[in-house]
């Protein structure tokens, strides 16, 4: 055995080593509470986060289309999961004649390249989300299967929908949430990634100037759905 590292070994193992206090929670309320959504909106207002209030997953579906018409977004990008997810937002989006990306791109680097090309054409992208986190405003969005990374990374515009129950006060809300449901362990096991968006892109060069949008979506807007049908 290497003398160095077993002197470390016995140096560690042989002394009680104190831990700190569990430090508290940054914020602190139940998932989708008053509290917890009103932290929500003041967070996503600091970080540049435009967001809005929609009662039902329809009326959220009609904001979309609202929101791509005045931008004049002809292409979209929405993976299948969001849309099994929002039923009601792929017909609304397949009613006004938009173009939908939602293939998964082949594995093949020729072919990859030529879809993501394709891709780059889009001004809209649309997601769920995981979660949302009231004390940062941070959006978490998953990878993997069914999932689409450059749907929020990609086009210069996102559209994040929320359910009221994803909203939690912090990070470590949801972890201790997942871990004690089970679905932690599927996230890690299935997703690619995990994606946290804090507002929209910033960049800043070496005289401090804040330009938006250069290495992501220049626009964020969060959908918060209130209720069901």
């Amino acid at each position: 055995m290497n003398p160095v590292l077993e002197s470390v070994r016995r140096r560690v193992t042989s002394r009680t080593i104190l831990l700190e206090p569990t430090p508290a929670w940054p914020f602190d309320a139940p998932p989708g509470s008053v509290a917890t959504v009103e932290r929500l909106f003041a967070a996503w207002a600091a970080v540049g986060v435009q967001a809005e209030r929609c009662a039902t997953e329809r009326e959220a579906a009609r904001r979309v289309l609202e929101l791509l018409r005045e931008r004049g977004v002809r292409h979209v990008l929405i993976d299948p999961r969001t849309m099994r997810a929002y039923p009601e937002l792929q017909v609304a989006l397949e009613g006004a004649g938009l173009t939908i990306m939602s293939s998964p791109l082949p594995r093949e680097e020729g072919p990859r390249y030529l879809g993501l090309t394709r891709w780059a054409i889009a001004e809209a992208g649309i997601t769920e989300v995981v979660a949302a986190f009231a004390d940062t405003g941070t959006l978490w969005l998953a990878g993997g299967h069914g999932g689409m990374r450059c749907a929020s990374l990609l086009p210069p515009l996102h559209i994040a929908l929320v359910r009221r129950p994803q909203v939690y006060p912090c990070m470590a809300a949801w972890l201790a949430a997942a871990r004690a449901s089970g679905a932690l362990f599927e996230w890690v096991e299935e997703s690619s990634a995990l994606i946290a968006v804090t507002g929209p892109s910033r960049t800043s060069d070496i005289e401090k100037t804040l330009t938006l949008g250069v290495h992501g979506p220049k626009e964020v807007i969060a959908l918060l759905i209130e209720g069901g049908e």
